[in-house]
């Protein structure tokens, strides 16, 4: 049996990472075990049968069904006041994840969650930090796609003296984070955007931007919200996202099925090699983009993409 350490963290996001998420991993103690041959070639027979399957698109058509489940989140914080309520269920759903390219049992139930939220974390640290130091009063921190607001209020531990906003379709997610809100008097704000009619009343010239597994959602219908940043400004954007351009897809197996899932699931496609396009054009530039070697069951979907407009 195998244990994160604070290594496979570093190795992930390409640098020292803080000591109070050094901490944190180590507290954690997160232990996993490689699939073993007879345990692999099973998970590869159910990866293909999934690929065959009808399986849910991503898509406008889905918004009441994330209106639906951000509202069991919501009923579920109302209950217990238990911030670990905000964690989204796909989150948990499996104990089957993906680390260093190599398929894992985890045995803790929130190891995904866990692992990514050191990631996360750490990154956000890293480039938030600078952005502040340098900014007025005016600056916030905006996650477009928030969900539960489930990262907003773990960062806003981080930097409690920043507004952070969360952004997203979906009204049970204002309502949630106006509750967890005044329960955690975080200063965390709920706003309603849709990437598929971005509000340009929405300011955020020289903030920070943040995108976490939401823009997944959107397929290749990308460019009316990378419109609407280049028109707005920001400090800085980092995205989380599906993104098939940094994977190894034409060697390497795991890489090749994982393109197929995204394209089974409509997931976010296009999209970096719309942002180096812009680049040439000498609309944005990118400072990074990294293969983040972690994910799920099926994906590795949480890879960085780091740019500004010009």
């Amino acid at each position: 049996m195998k244990r994160v350490t604070i290594s496979d963290v570093e190795n992930s996001v390409g640098f020292e990472i803080d000591a109070e998420t050094k901490a944190s991993i180590l507290k954690e103690n997160l232990a996993y075990s490689i699939l073993d041959k007879d345990n692999y070639e099973r998970y590869l027979l159910e990866y293909l049968k999934v690929l065959d399957a009808n399986i849910s698109r991503s898509g406008e058509h889905r918004k009441n069904d994330w209106e639906n489940g951000w509202n069991e989140n919501l009923e579920a914080f109302l209950k217990t006041k238990d911030i670990k309520s905000l964690i989204p269920r796909y989150h948990t759903k499996s104990n089957i994840a993906r680390l260093n390219n190599q398929i894992i049992k985890t045995y803790d139930s929130e190891f995904d969650f866990k692992f990514h939220s050191f990631v996360v974390d750490s990154i956000v640290k890293k480039y938030g930090a600078d952005l502040i130091k340098n900014s007025g009063p005016l600056f916030k921190i905006c996650e477009f796609g928030c969900g539960t607001g489930y990262h907003l209020f773990r960062i806003a531990k981080f930097f409690p003296e920043t507004n952070l906003v969360g952004l997203d379709w979906s009204q049970s997610s204002q309502r949630l984070i106006s509750e967890v809100s005044s329960f955690s008097n975080a200063k965390v704000s709920g706003r309603n955007f849709n990437y598929f009619a971005p509000d340009e009343s929405f300011e955020i010239n020289g903030n920070l931007i943040l995108t976490i597994a939401s823009l997944e959602q959107i397929g290749d219908k990308h460019q009316m919200f990378v419109d609407y940043l280049l028109s707005k400004n920001p400090g800085l954007c980092i995205h989380f996202e599906p993104v098939s351009e940094v994977l190894s897809k034409e060697d390497n197996l795991l890489d090749y099925l994982t393109v197929k899932y995204f394209e089974k699931r409509n997931y976010l496609k296009g999209f970096l090699t719309n942002l180096k396009n812009l680049e040439k054009e000498g609309k944005a530039k990118i400072l990074e983009t990294r293969r983040l070697n972690y994910g799920s069951k099926f994906i590795e979907g949480h890879s960085l993409v780091i740019w500004k407009p010009i």
